[in-house]
């Protein structure tokens, strides 16, 4: 399964690369030592960064939930900004070529931000172990924290095993073809 989640990672680079940044980001407001610089290493940490884990609930859920909205909230808007125009307006290479290869690369760009929100698996499971196991936070953190845990702990397995990206073609492809 790291063959094909590596190479998902490679297709949607971009995304990848920025939700690197973002981790990155994320790690250095927290304090975080990063283990492993470089965001598109070909390993299992294919577009995250290697960190050392928190110990407190709201860094675990920070480190968690963070990049990957930063990521969703890019990604959502380039996506509709190239799909609008081009499954809705229906803008074709016959109306203007250029305004077609700008559509389509910004809706790329938007899949793979989408692609890549997920933490990987090691900090989603920090993150539940830390509140719920540990109870490090206090009980309305647990409370309100709790669904955005566990679609995180759920994205960051459909993540893994590149469901995300299947789900982003199947998508795509019902779009067009239907």
């Amino acid at each position: 399964m790291t063959a094909l989640y590596i190479v998902s990672k490679i297709l949607t680079f971009p995304g990848a690369y920025v939700k690197g940044f973002w981790e990155q980001l994320t790690c250095k407001l927290l304090g975080l030592p990063v283990e492993v610089p470089g965001y598109l290493r070909i390993d299992e940490a294919c577009g995250h960064v290697e960190h050392a884990f928190p110990k407190k609930g709201w860094a675990a859920y920070l480190i968690a939930t963070g990049p990957s909205f930063m990521n969703f909230n890019i990604g959502v808007w380039m996506f509709l900004a190239g799909f609008m125009n081009l499954y809705f307006l229906g803008i074709t290479p016959n109306d203007s070529i250029g305004l077609f290869v700008v559509y389509v690369l910004v809706t790329y760009l938007g899949v793979s931000m989408l692609c890549n929100v997920f933490p990987l698996v090691e900090d989603a499971m920090n993150l539940y172990d830390l509140l719920y196991r540990q109870k490090k936070g206090n009980i309305i953190g647990r409370i309100f924290g709790f669904i955005p845990t566990v679609i995180t702990y759920a994205g960051a397995y459909l993540e893994k095993y590149c469901i995300t990206l299947v789900l982003w073609i199947a998508v795509m492809i019902l779009a067009f073809v239907l």
